[in-house]
């Protein structure tokens, strides 16, 4: 009979131990649950305008062994909703057919079957914007500045157009504000704005009328154009330590707003001069950043600064 040496013996007791561990250890990733979950049910409108759709289900059966309902939409995306929430709001366009379809997801990551499959059409949107209120701001001899109040409506997207004289001049998209340009020196004009919904395109009543005289050119100019207004600037994040910024064009009394210059300086020093709304310089060290803008008008005069930290990395 062949006999074991006692390093043998306790060679093969450890490869039995080691048997039996990986046996053992393997056994709980056997055990998952191959069923999966009872779908949710009865998927149905509970709210619908033109703009928005309210959607609700049944939950599932056994509801806590669920991590997520997912409903997916015909438009090509899937929501992931909360276990403890059998309803859901999404935006629509009006006058538009939609699919949708939910379904729940365990914690092993089983999918139910779907619900029942939901086709909901959305009303026509036919209530124009409220009328906004206009104020004028200021004059040149070639421009005049304005703003005006928002418009309410039943949808979220409100465009606004200023008319002169009763003919379409600026499309200030959702802005509020606007400078009409082009005009003649000493010349009266009528302003008004109209508010349209998109994409429905109902258009307001008109706004209050301005009537606004353009000033005559003035051979001494001393007065300073306003202040660059909502100044802001974000480092790109590429490490090349680019930030851009952009701000509210500045208006001036003599100036047409096209031929107004900026000065822009990066602590303290002047990097350069632009035009328009918006440029970028570059950062040569990371860390806070003081930049600064000053309008300046064709003769010479500067605006108050405006200023901004920003931070690059």
């Amino acid at each position: 009979m062949d006999r074991l040496t006692p390093f043998r013996r306790e060679t093969a007791a450890a490869a039995v131990l080691a048997m039996l561990l990986a046996v053992i250890g393997a056994a709980p990733a056997t055990a998952r649950d191959p069923t999966p979950p009872a779908n949710p049910a009865n998927l149905r409108v509970t709210s619908l305008t033109p703009h928005v759709v309210k959607l609700a289900w049944d939950p599932s059966a056994a509801a806590s062994a669920i991590v997520s309902y997912r409903l997916w939409a015909s438009y090509g995306h899937t929501y992931t909703v909360s276990p403890t929430q059998n309803t859901l709001s999404l935006g629509t366009v009006p006058d538009s057919t939609y699919a949708f379809f939910v379904y729940a997801v365990d914690g092993s990551g089983h999918r139910s079957a779907a619900s029942n499959t939901l086709t909901v059409s959305t009303p026509a949107d036919t209530t124009a914007p409220t009328a906004p209120v206009a104020v004028l701001g200021a004059v040149n001899p070639a421009e005049i500045s304005l703003a005006w109040t928002a418009s309410t409506d039943d949808g979220p997207f409100v465009l606004y157009q200023v008319y002169v004289n009763g003919s379409p001049s600026v499309d200030a998209g959702p802005n509020l504000a606007a400078v009409v340009s082009g005009l003649t020196p000493t010349t009266t004009y009528s302003i008004t704005v109209r508010a349209r919904d998109y994409p429905a395109d109902n258009v307001s009543a008109p706004s209050n009328a301005l009537a606004v005289t353009t000033a005559a050119f003035d051979g001494i100019d001393t007065q300073r154009p306003s202040s660059p207004g909502n100044l802001s600037g974000y480092e790109a994040g590429d490490g090349a330590r680019e930030i851009n910024l952009s701000w509210k064009q500045a208006f001036d009394d003599q100036t047409a707003q096209a031929a107004i210059d900026y000065e822009v300086y990066l602590n303290g020093s002047l990097d350069h001069i632009t035009g328009g709304d918006r440029t970028i310089v570059h950062a040569s060290r990371d860390g806070e950043h003081t930049i600064t803008v000053i309008a300046v008008d064709e003769a010479g005069n500067r605006s108050l600064p405006a200023s901004i930290t920003v931070v690059s990395r």
